[in-house]
């Protein structure tokens, strides 16, 4: 049993890569004008190179966004504020990386913003996110290290909530499409 509340534990270290990816539609609420990440720009494909749906404030929503979530859990590690914001700062990055690489992958495939791309929707964000964790060894910022036991583990989470929260922002009329 313990080895499960660990488990939980050091999965739980990976919440604000979750929070990050979810921000961007929430400020999407709140934010009428939006400044495109590609600047309108297009690939040699003649293709835009993430579209309008990848804005800088929504890059920056999920940044600061997973860096509150970091500070957050700053009790539940006994560490640092400080620390656990620059570890949720990182996944924060992290996420919203994995999110644009998952964006450019659909514009090459000549998807529209919001098609769904089945697994590469869901698994993006907390891929990019455990790489910056691993490169960067902010996990050991909380006293934990992540394996590829806590790696499957959030991808697991990953598959099964992703769709689940896409499917309530739909509900809620935060979503346009419930995917």
């Amino acid at each position: 049993m313990d080895s499960y509340i660990e488990l939980a534990r050091r999965v739980l270290f990976l919440a604000p890569a979750f929070v990050a990816n979810a921000s961007p539609l929430v400020i999407k609420s709140y934010v009428k004008r939006r400044h495109p990440v590609d600047f309108g720009r297009v690939f040699v494909d003649g293709r835009r190179i993430f579209g309008d749906s990848k804005s800088w404030e929504g890059l920056a929503a999920g940044v600061l966004a997973g860096a509150a979530a970091g500070a957050a859990l700053s009790p539940a590690y006994g560490r640092a504020l400080a620390e656990l914001a620059a570890a949720g700062l990182v996944q924060g990055l992290g996420a919203m990386v994995g999110d644009l690489v998952n964006s450019f992958v659909k514009r090459r495939l000549g998807m529209r913003p919001g098609a769904p791309l089945p697994v590469l929707d869901q698994v993006s964000f907390i891929a990019a996110s455990l790489a910056f964790v691993r490169l960067l060894g902010v996990d050991r910022l909380a006293g934990v290290e992540l394996g590829t036991t806590e790696a499957l583990a959030a991808v697991g989470l990953a598959l099964v909530l992703h769709p689940l929260t896409n499917y309530l922002a739909y509900v809620l009329g935060i979503k346009e499409v419930p995917y």
